[in-house]
């Protein structure tokens, strides 16, 4: 399963910080307020996985996220 970088780390929120100034290196449940993805170049695969998403719950945010991003149909489940 191919990798893909689309986790926006400046407009997604950790406790009011962004993620990249907010020293976690993956997301867990209810911690991102908003979760901000956006399409990568060249747009999305066909599979693939989100590294600082693996623990991250399906929530409300997270399926607006990925509609915002043009992701639509999807089956989300953290990877272990």
């Amino acid at each position: 399963m191919e990798q893909t970088d689309c986790l926006d780390r400046e407009h997604t929120l950790v406790k009011g910080v962004p993620f990249h100034e907010c020293g976690e290196e993956f997301l867990g449940p209810e911690e991102a307020e908003p979760l901000v993805l956006r399409p990568p170049p060249g747009g999305f695969p066909p599979v693939f996985s989100v590294p600082e998403l693996v623990f991250y719950c399906f929530t409300e945010e997270a399926r607006q996220a990925c509609e915002q991003a043009g992701l639509k149909g999807l089956w989300w489940h953290p990877q272990p």
